[in-house]
């Protein structure tokens, strides 16, 4: 922040209370730089936990959200009440949200304090599937003052949506917490793999797809990995392959469904399902290869994770992953849903080590360059003055604070 920038009154809203890292490594970016940072989720979970460790930072639970279940309409109608109250009470200079039921709840909320700049950031295009989800978002896009695409391509769809005013912010990391240098020992032995024996491991939540175009695959395309298992050991018959993760909401039923199908194939033995894990660095420093055969996916997390940690990646070439995996210069790009080319550039890595270590070196630099949060957050903290400098006055009135 320089000099003449003063601290800022932020409200920080998502509807996620599980995982988040991006908005807590954003949450607490945005606290270091001096501001008054306040989070609010709409229940308890290892998110609020995480957040209340963080210096200066408020927490507030609040029930906002949506249903198609008529019953649980009066209990969301109070949800928004709370919200919205809480907004006009707290004042903020910044209203800022993530996720599309957040957005929506937070721009209503913010209708009723309009002195708050109202940003949205869209962490990706899964929502504008949804018929409800996209004419709520178009109608309700109007009180944006700024929206923040995750990556290229959100921001170009905003932009063509009609958006008053449009940036590209990657969602930054603590680039420190993955050293490449770190021992691949402690992953390797835990699941006694040789220093030779190739690991390909895939990062994700999991839940299922809505998309018409691929009802029988999940969001981030687990299937599509586990189908290319069988093809990868034809030419690599020792590897060793990893599900890092669980369900995102569920009794574990879309779990168990991909176990069984690793069975049906015939390769169960050979796919290790590790569960939740908070040791990403230590997982990321016992694999070789990372891929992300998503259907939809911002700028990725993982995918910038795996390249800090100097390992090769493959991708689908959807929403953001181009941004971070470059096709021939950071990683492989690959068409989604299709598992005979993911297990193609996955061979392609496996066979030539060399060419694996010269993509991620390369990769490591872009991620250190476009994803290191004290850069991203500084760079949204200087969004938040500009756009508060030019943008039309609100209203007559603006109370002091206490």
């Amino acid at each position: 922040m320089t000099g003449t920038e003063r601290p800022l009154r932020i409200l920080q809203i998502t509807s996620t209370a599980v995982g988040g890292s991006w908005f807590h490594d954003q949450v607490a970016g945005l606290a270091r730089l001096g501001n008054e940072v306040c989070a609010v989720l709409p229940r308890e979970g290892p998110l609020a936990d995480r957040l209340r460790a963080i210096d200066g930072v408020r927490v507030e639970i609040i029930p906002f959200g949506l249903s198609r279940r008529l019953r649980q309409w009066p209990g969301i109608i109070r949800g928004q009440w709370r919200l919205t109250r809480f907004v006009r009470g707290y004042r903020p200079d910044v209203v800022h949200a993530h996720l599309i039921i957040a957005m929506l709840a937070a721009r209503a909320a913010s209708a009723c304090y309009r002195e708050a700049l109202m940003v949205s950031q869209v962490p990706g295009l899964v929502h504008l599937r949804m018929a409800p989800f996209r004419i709520l978002d178009r109608i309700s896009l109007r009180r944006d003052d700024l929206v923040l695409g995750s990556c290229r391509a959100i921001a170009a769809r905003y932009r063509a949506m009609g958006a008053r005013a449009v940036e590209v912010s990657y969602y930054g990391c603590d680039v420190h917490r993955f050293d490449p240098a770190a021992s691949a020992q402690p992953f390797r032995s835990e699941f006694a793999l040789s220093r030779t024996t190739p690991a390909v491991g895939m990062v994700a939540y999991m839940y299922p797809s809505r998309f018409r175009d691929f009802r029988e695959i999940g969001v981030k395309g687990h299937e599509v990995f586990i189908d290319a298992v069988p093809l990868i050991l034809r030419r690599h018959p020792d590897a060793r392959f990893f599900v890092v993760g669980d369900e995102l909401v569920g009794d574990g039923w879309y779990r168990r469904g991909l176990e069984d199908r690793a069975a049906r194939l015939g390769v169960a033995d050979r796919v290790e399902f590790t569960g939740l894990r908070s040791d990403i660095a230590s997982v990321m420093a016992g694999l070789d290869v990372l891929v992300n055969p998503s259907l939809d996916e911002s700028a990725c997390y993982t995918a910038a994770e795996a390249l800090l940690m100097r390992k090769g990646v493959v991708a689908t070439e959807v929403g953001g992953l181009p941004d971070t995996v470059q096709h021939g210069r950071t990683g492989l790009l690959v068409p989604p849903a299709d598992p005979a080319a993911l297990a193609q550039a996955v061979d392609e890595l496996l066979a030539d080590p060399e060419r694996r270590r010269e993509l991620a070196d390369r990769g490591r630099e872009l991620v250190l360059r476009q994803f290191d949060i004290a850069g991203t957050a500084g760079q949204v903290n200087e969004l938040y003055h500009r756009t508060l400098a030019t943008r039309p006055s609100r209203g007559r009135f603006r109370r002091s604070r206490p």
